[in-house]
C-alpha cells in the first residue's frame, strides 16, 4: 500500500480540525477535564492514523471516523454524568446581555439533551451539528444511509422530547 502521507504536514491537519475534534469531544464527554484528554487523544489519534490514510474516502472523512472510533473506546473506558453534574459554567460562558444569555441557555440544553441520546443516535447528531451529509455521516459510521437517516430521524424525535421537558 502506498502511503500519500508525504503530501500531508500532520501539523496543519491537526490545527485544521482541532475545532471538529475540540467539539466532538465536548459532545461525547461532559466533563470538562475529561474532555480535553479525549480531544488529546482524538488528536494523538489523527496524527497517527494519517500514515494510514492511503485516499480511499475524503480526509475529511476519514478524520471524523477516527474521531469517533476514538470517542467510543473513550466512553467504554469511562462511564458519563447525569445532568446534575454538569459544569455549567464551563459549558456556557456568556456575556450579560438577556440575548447572549438566552442564547447560551438554550446551547446549554442542547448539549445536556444531546449527551442524553443513546451512543447510536448522538453519534449521527454529533456528525450533524458539524454539518456533514448522510452520505460522509454512513462513510463515518461504517452504516448504510438509510440507516443514517433513521437514527438521524429518531435523533431528531428524541431531541424535541427532551428539549420540549426543559423548558
Amino acid at each position: 500500500m502506498v502511503s500519500i502521507t508525504k503530501d500531508i504536514d500532520k501539523e496543519k491537519v491537526i490545527a485544521q480540525f482541532w475545532p471538529q475534534i475540540s467539539r466532538a469531544a465536548s459532545g461525547y464527554e461532559s466533563r470538562p477535564a475529561l474532555s480535553d484528554e479525549l480531544a488529546q487523544e482524538m488528536a494523538l489519534s489523527v496524527w497517527r492514523s494519517l500514515e494510514g490514510f492511503n485516499d480511499q474516502c475524503s480526509l475529511n472523512t476519514y478524520i471524523y471516523r477516527v474521531i469517533h472510533n476514538t470517542a467510543i473506546d473513550h466512553i467504554r473506558r469511562h462511564s458519563r454524568i447525569s445532568e446534575d453534574e454538569l459544569d455549567e459554567t464551563t459549558l456556557c460562558e456568556s456575556p450579560t446581555p438577556e440575548k447572549s444569555a438566552l442564547q447560551a441557555q438554550r446551547q446549554h440544553q442542547l448539549i445536556i439533551a444531546v449527551n442524553k441520546l443513546p451512543l447510536s443516535l448522538r453519534q449521527v447528531m454529533l456528525l450533524k451539528l458539524e454539518d456533514l451529509n448522510n452520505i460522509e455521516m454512513s462513510e463515518v459510521l461504517g452504516i448504510s444511509e438509510a440507516n443514517v437517516g433513521v437514527r438521524l430521524h429518531r435523533a431528531k424525535e428524541q431531541l424535541s422530547t427532551l428539549l420540549a421537558g426543559m423548558n
